[in-house]
């Protein structure tokens, strides 16, 4: 029994270390440790902080029983640290700096960004708000890197909900529900011919006046309103050419092969220079909803996150 009791009093005096001794210290006292330090002593240090002297003294009390080793010494040569003490002010000092440090560390955290982003887009994606969105991103986070590549919209979808890209731009068909689509803008389509079509110059008063006409379609790459429109009308019904790249397909427009239903922005360049012309008015035309697409259930990626809340800040995103 009696060794018992001896076992147990030894217990209560050893030491608190690791865990229990940060969880059980009062963590101001290693302020009022490294204030003394700093000013030499604690009348010097109760001057500086406007805080009475007793109490500084009463902290730095309180912190060597729970160190369980004297700090310091004070007397007639001065204010003086013993060896305990210098490790200890050492370990305030850099906890001090890393404290001191939190705001800065906090205020830039978003330029000291790293990493890539894989964005996949629909060929000839036409638009300047997606171009000063990227453009803007660019010069706030030059350490991220932009990896952009093209495919068919059903593809892009499949990248983004297997994690293989990180943000789609593409336009919206089927929508999956495990994915996030946030609508950026109307993509207009028209129908056009080149120079040597017998209709350039020529508008067509009604779509189905155009059911004749051989046209250049764009497989997988024309999105479904088009293709609803189209078959509304029966135009396409005679193909004259195919190609999912809407490059290859105003290839052809312009040497004259058929008409063919491009994006508006898209063909605006060969419009203006002669190359293309539209053969419909300007009000009864499909539009395509070009959306951001996104994985909300993907594993966390700041530079990710970061240019989805730029396109939402720089572009009028809506969510569906």
């Amino acid at each position: 029994m009696a060794a018992s009791n001896r076992n147990a009093q030894s217990a209560e005096t050893q030491p608190i270390t690791g865990r229990r001794f940060a969880q059980s210290l009062d963590w101001n006292l290693l302020r009022a440790f490294h204030e003394i330090v700093q000013a030499g002593g604690i009348s010097r240090a109760a001057r500086r902080t406007s805080r009475k002297q007793p109490a500084l003294s009463m902290a730095l009390k309180r912190l060597e029983d729970h160190v369980g080793a004297r700090l310091c010494r004070r007397g007639p040569g001065g204010f003086k640290l013993t060896p305990e003490g210098e490790l200890l002010a050492e370990t305030c000092g850099a906890l001090y700096g890393g404290v001191a440090h939190i705001p800065h560390s906090v205020a830039n955290v978003a330029t000291d960004v790293h990493g890539r982003v894989r964005i996949q887009l629909i060929s000839n994606l036409v638009d300047t708000r997606i171009d000063d969105a990227i453009q803007s991103f660019h010069r706030a986070h030059e350490l991220v890197e932009l990896f952009i590549s093209v495919a068919t919209w059903d593809v892009i979808q499949r990248s983004v909900l297997r994690d293989e890209v990180e943000i789609g731009i593409a336009p919206t068909q089927h929508q999956d529900s495990d994915l996030r689509y946030e609508l950026l803008f109307h993509e207009v389509y028209r129908p056009y011919c080149g120079r040597s079509h017998p209709l350039f110059g020529v508008t067509a008063d009604h779509p189905a006046d155009l059911a004749a006409y051989p046209f250049i379609l764009t497989g997988a790459d024309e999105p479904a309103q088009p293709t609803k429109f189209r078959q509304r009308y029966g135009l396409g019904r005679h193909v004259a050419g195919l190609s999912e790249h809407l490059e290859e397909a105003r290839r052809m427009t312009v040497l004259g092969l058929g008409l063919c239903f491009l994006p508006e922005a898209f063909a605006a360049r060969d419009t203006e220079s002669g190359q293309l012309h539209p053969v419909l008015g300007s009000d009864n035309n499909p539009t395509s909803e070009i959306s951001v697409i996104s994985h909300p259930q993907a594993p966390p990626h700041r530079a990710r996150d970061l240019l989805l809340e730029h396109f939402r800040n720089v572009m009028p995103v809506t969510r569906k």
